[in-house]
């Protein structure tokens, strides 16, 4: 199977925390880059004459436009949300990228980022778009997806005993 770009879906649990998570994919997307952002820090070993950088681990974003369309779940979500001007902890949440199996090229990888935090950027009227920022932050659980034949998204965690 030939790998597409609309097998790697993005989707945010807009369930604001009522307990179970209601995946809704980002369609309508005009950008997906999911960008790994190196975190360094400097560090000064007296072995060396120089300073040295490290990556001490990766922050991960994926910048979103998303068309302007009332009509759409996830349009509708985010225009709510961030037009209530929210700040902080109330632009986290979770997020997960649908992505193929590198094996069968089925859509059953998710991976899993608990507390991404949105940043809106624009809503430009005369392009249509709905511009923001996801930022992956914390660690990353990798686990399996089912889509079921009406849309919904059910991400199942690894198992801790396969660790899976």
């Amino acid at each position: 199977m030939k790998l597409t770009r609309n097998l790697y879906v993005p989707c945010l649990d807009t369930s604001e925390g009522s307990g179970t998570s209601k995946w809704v994919p980002i369609d309508l997307s005009t950008v997906f880059e999911l960008s790994w952002n190196p975190n360094e820090e400097t560090y000064s070993y007296i072995c060396y004459q120089n300073d040295t950088t490290e990556v001490t681990g990766y922050a991960p974003q994926l910048p979103q436009e998303i068309v302007l369309d009332n009509t759409n779940a996830m349009y509708k979500y985010l225009y709510k949300k961030f037009m209530a001007m929210p700040t902080g902890s109330d632009l986290v949440v979770p997020f997960l990228l649908v992505s193929p199996d590198i094996d069968t090229g089925k859509d059953t990888d998710g991976y899993l980022w608990s507390q991404a935090q949105l940043s809106p950027q624009s809503l430009n009227t005369v392009d249509g778009k709905l511009s923001f920022n996801i930022n992956l932050n914390g660690s990353v659980e990798h686990g399996t997806v089912a889509i079921s034949t009406d849309g919904t998204i059910t991400y199942t965690a690894p198992s801790a005993s396969t660790g899976a």
